[in-house]
């Protein structure tokens, strides 16, 4: 048997026939072979975090906001500690590389040519600078275009 969490609010179920209870907590221990089924209704692994515990930790989400970042949790779980390892690495890299431009980049002189020579840590950096927030994934002709309309002047 394995345990799993409930959705938020329900008290008890059955499946295949079988009446299933609700823990006070949430719980409900199933057969392993039916967790699929389960997850389709809802039901999460008992050790994947809570929309509320995401919530808690990342600050005020929307509902939908904090149940995708529950479920990114899960996929994240999955990966191997080398390969965490190694994205961990390269995040760093890309934001170091992004902070050291966004000191280097003076917004009110950056022109058209210069974005359509800009890396792409280099355009990220710019769009920070100009306040434009911009969230992977993204592709570079969107962050050039993006670049290119934020030239107005900086208020």
């Amino acid at each position: 048997m394995i345990r799993m969490r409930a959705p938020e609010g329900l008290t008890g179920f059955s499946h295949q026939g079988h009446a299933i209870d609700v823990g006070e907590d949430g719980a409900v221990l199933v057969d392993p072979r039916h967790r699929l089924d389960l997850e389709a209704h809802g039901f999460s692994p008992w050790d994947a975090p809570t929309v509320a515990a995401v919530s808690a930790s990342l600050g005020p989400l929307d509902a939908d906001r904090a149940r995708l970042v529950a479920l990114f949790t899960e996929t994240v779980a999955a990966i191997p500690d080398d390969e965490v390892s190694r994205m961990i690495a390269d995040a760093d890299l890309r934001r170091s590389l992004e902070l050291e431009e966004a000191e280097r980049i003076d917004p009110a002189t950056v022109t058209v040519e210069d974005i359509e020579l800009m890396k792409r840590h280099e355009l990220f950096a710019f769009l920070r600078k100009r306040g434009i927030r911009v969230v992977p994934p993204v592709d570079n002709e969107t962050l050039r275009a993006n670049a290119r309309a934020a030239l107005a002047p900086v208020a």
